[in-house]
């Protein structure tokens, strides 16, 4: 479910596996894009119904804990679900109005790549799947990809082979998503974060085009 505010902000949303450099890049970014927007907006995964939450530890044992029940996590999923909702229309959209910058570390669809972080069992992933299409979505969905090995020098926190599904995993997802950008993370963050930029310019002056476009159909 797309809801888009292109015209005026930019909503973007980073996902990759702990280790490639996420939140690296994306204090790199702000620093890079900050002064075109009237204001920066960051979350983690979730908007936290639009509260602002301080001093988060750190996640060092993503799969330390068991998953919970069938019915907690049913719950949790669609609590998850109506907290990104309730996030959009009361902060995500009237930033995106004042052409202000959101940004996701992670993201609702990221339960689906790594479920045993968010200590879902077996038997709710499929629901799972359904309901991640119905979140809105963010106007562009950035990858860091790395290799396996690159993000096992940085973190060892899940196993090679964890990090090599992993990987392959939210290469799947990304697919299924129409606007998105994958840059690889094997480099400097600076590096990174400049090659994010250049996406970023290239994906917003597209999208200017289209509307011009869209506005131009209309009017004629």
């Amino acid at each position: 479910m797309h809801c888009r505010s292109m015209s005026r902000g930019l909503w973007i949303a980073f996902f990759g596996p702990d280790g490639v450099g996420k939140s690296a890049v994306i204090e790199e970014l702000k620093e890079l894009l900050g002064s075109g927007f009237s204001g920066v907006r960051q979350f983690h995964f979730r908007p936290m119904f639009g509260l602002r939450k301080t001093n988060r530890l750190p996640v060092t044992h993503p799969h330390g804990q068991a998953p919970r029940g069938l019915c907690i996590s049913l719950a949790k999923l669609l609590y998850w679900l109506l907290d990104c909702w309730f996030g959009y229309f009361a902060v995500i959209r009237p930033a995106l109005r004042r052409s202000g910058l959101v940004i996701f570390d992670r993201y609702y669809p990221d339960v689906l790549v790594d479920p045993r972080r968010y200590r879902l069992p077996e038997g709710c992933r499929s629901f799972a799947r359904c309901l991640a299409p119905l979140a809105p979505r963010p106007d562009l969905c950035v990858l860091l990809d790395a290799p396996a090995e690159a993000v096992q020098r940085r973190k060892q926190e899940v196993s090679p082979a964890e990090s090599q599904r992993q990987r392959l995993a939210y290469l799947a997802m990304l697919q299924s998503l129409p606007d998105k950008l994958v840059v690889s993370a094997d480099c400097p963050v600076s590096e990174v974060a400049r090659q994010v930029q250049t996406g970023i310019s290239a994906f917003t002056a597209i999208s200017s085009l289209q509307e011009s476009e869209a506005v131009l159909c209309v009017h004629l």
